[in-house]
């Protein structure tokens, strides 16, 4: 089975007119939230990946690099 991404459900996002905003709320709780400005790329990927997948597809619409940064930031996550 190919390596996945996907975008977690605690990750929420928005375009803006100048780019987009991320809204990370994994616990719930005021001091675990964040909110981010992103640039339309961010959110272009996230819109990309609204369900699972190949992490190879992803990469090839993207770059491995703006893959590999996301996953980093939690944006995305690994789905094996």
């Amino acid at each position: 089975m190919p390596a996945t991404v996907f975008r977690p459900a605690h990750v929420k996002f928005r375009r803006e007119p100048e780019g987009g905003l991320v809204y990370d709320h994994e616990n719930y709780g005021y001091e675990d939230a964040s909110m981010y400005a992103v640039s339309d790329t961010v959110i272009d990927v996230l819109e990309f990946v609204e369900e699972p997948r190949p992490r190879s597809e992803v990469e090839a619409a993207f770059s491995p690099a703006v893959v590999d940064s996301l996953v980093e930031r939690g944006v995305l996550s690994d789905g094996g």
